[in-house]
């Protein structure tokens, strides 16, 4: 059984907004990438993790039945499902994915292919069960080589081009390979692979085969063109113009190059005069991130920027500088692995357009005025945008002087945390609300189609899932998510988690901030993004909550509410 993909993109394509974090590269099939907000948090929410498939059909049926056939040079060859999968041990990780083709954008001169800019690229929680153990269990024979991928991504039409991929058995052993049916604790979405994925730690996704229906140990490389000729790289410079066949020239993509990627400032902002905090994430296939160096002449001189984390899947970097006003900037990102890989100042040009790691580069500007519009921006975001959408404001098209208005009389409802919210902050609000919709008639606004996968919920998340990462065995308890709320959650929220917490005795308490959640329709991921990373002006949780206190939580939002 399949559906057909398009109508699927279309329903979140309708329904996506301005502030969505994904950009659509191409909608049949869906090909999306994660914008540079949704690459800010550490681990990337599934809203926001990029979407790659090589044809246009989807599985319709995704539970527990599906199987996965184990064949070829094996003692004991077997069928089993996801359901006997997930009976056996499992282990969970967080390690980093990103699509061999990102950054295919910004190579110069241009390559064909999907133009992918940054957010080919994202950090989950995988779980699921050790090929290492499967391996064992299956009695693997010595003359084994490769490991045959098939899934069930495949054409419409009756061709050779179903995509399979035949990766060397040693590398799944060392990359300590699993086969993973949640991600970031929920079951796997299908849009990413689910229910069941193949997960390769520190390996370009094309091996990150997803939808997995059968595994063939065979001691050759599948004759198949997306195993044979595929995903190959030049094993010599090539110049732009030159011919290649990537079946003679070409050798197997494999490892992550080393790379960082600017987060904040926003490309070409503008800011006001002071301190600067230049952040971002950098990651390596090939060893740990050593060391992550800061440029603001050209590369002419390089500082150190301070790493933040270990290296689990990706770290993130930081650099304080001053901004100065009047003063244009271009700050460049070098990362050093602990194998001595170094960032190039040029990417490797190959007609592919793969494995672009080139040092990143990111343009800003000291100015006052354009700075007042971005602290608009931010403050819209704390006090409006957490209970609005940015529609409200694209389909409103008011005047500057009706924007404050508005904005005062919300605040005087204790509304977005506004209580006594300063008349300059209201000025920045309304300049930015009027700036960026002027009054008249809602128009296109000509930036890049988002794509709001939280919109159509089926196809971003599987099987429900309430328990998040829970242990076996292990149930969700409202009444247990009750007393968390009121510890960790009613401040914001209200007692009864509808703002306006009227069983608690705080009716109209104007420091309450969040949205009502009690009766509102929110997709277990969405849920577990907003905990996990924060939102706006809430906390992240991920370090003060465990997954089942976080699961306790979500079962008793999901009770009805008291009549």
């Amino acid at each position: 059984m399949f559906i057909w993909q398009f109508g699927l993109i279309s329903q979140a394509s309708q329904a996506a907004s301005p502030d969505a974090l994904l950009i659509e590269r191409n909608a049949r099939p869906l090909l999306a990438e994660g914008t540079l907000e949704a690459l800010i948090p550490w681990e990337t929410p599934l809203e926001g993790f990029f979407v790659r498939s090589h044809h246009n059909v989807l599985p319709a049926a995704t539970d527990d039945s599906w199987t996965v056939m184990f064949d070829g040079l094996l003692a004991k060859p077997k069928k089993i499902s996801v359901g006997e999968l997930k009976k056996r041990n499992q282990i969970s990780f967080h390690s980093l994915l990103e699509c061999s083709g990102n950054g295919r954008g910004l190579f110069s001169p241009q390559v064909s292919g999907i133009q992918w800019q940054w957010g080919a690229v994202g950090n989950a929680e995988w779980s699921g069960v050790s090929l290492g153990d499967l391996f064992a269990e299956l009695g693997v024979k010595a003359n084994a080589e490769y490991v045959t991928v098939e899934g069930f991504d495949k054409p419409i039409i009756k061709s050779d081009a179903k995509f399979v991929r035949s990766i060397p058995l040693k590398l799944l052993i060392e990359a300590k390979a699993i086969l993973a049916f949640k991600m970031n604790r929920q079951w796997m979405p299908i849009v990413h692979g689910g229910p069941v994925r193949l997960v390769v730690p520190g390996i370009y996704g094309q091996n990150w085969v997803k939808w997995v229906t059968r595994m063939t140990f065979t001691n050759e490389v599948d004759q198949r063109i997306y195993a044979k000729k595929a995903y190959r790289m030049p094993d010599k410079p090539v110049k732009p113009g030159e011919a290649l066949d990537p079946a003679k020239l070409g050798k197997p993509i494999e490892h992550i190059r080393v790379q960082s990627i600017f987060t904040a400032p926003p490309r070409d902002a503008k800011l006001a005069a002071g301190p600067l905090a230049l952040r971002g994430k950098t990651f390596s296939g090939t060893g740990a991130i050593k060391k992550v160096e800061i440029s603001l002449d050209a590369g002419s001189s390089w500082q150190a920027a301070k790493l933040s984390r270990e290296n689990i899947a990706w770290q993130e970097f930081e650099y304080v500088m001053q901004v100065r006003e009047g003063k244009s900037y271009e700050a460049w990102a070098r990362a050093t692995d602990s194998m001595g890989n170094v960032q190039p100042v040029e990417p490797e040009w190959n007609p592919k357009g793969y494995l672009y790691n080139a040092v990143d580069r990111v343009r800003f500007v000291g100015d006052r005025s354009g700075a007042f519009l971005a602290e608009g921006k931010s403050l819209a975001e704390a006090h409006c945008q957490t209970c609005h959408s940015i529609d409200m404001a694209e389909g409103q098209r008011l005047s500057k002087n009706a924007w404050k208005e508005t904005i005062k009389k919300m605040a005087d409802f204790g509304l977005g945390g506004g209580a006594g919210l300063p008349d300059g902050d209201v000025e920045k609000i309304a300049a930015y609300f009027s700036g960026r919709f002027p009054p008249g008639m809602p128009g296109e606004e000509g930036a890049s189609r988002r794509v709001d996968l939280s919109a159509a919920p089926s196809s971003l998340v599987g099987a429900r899932a309430n328990s998040g990462g829970l242990a076996k065995n292990e149930v969700v308890s409202g009444a247990r998510g009750k007393k968390l709320f009121a510890v960790y959650c009613a401040a914001c929220h209200g007692a009864n988690g509808d703002v306006r917490g009227n069983e608690g005795g705080d009716e109209g308490n104007l420091a309450l901030s969040g949205p009502v959640l009690k009766g509102r329709a929110l997709t277990d991921a969405t849920f577990w993004s907003s905990v996990v990373n924060g939102k706006r002006n809430m906390p992240p949780f991920k370090d003060v909550l465990t997954s089942a206190q976080i699961a306790d939580i979500r079962a008793w939002i999901q009770l009805p509410q008291n009549k």
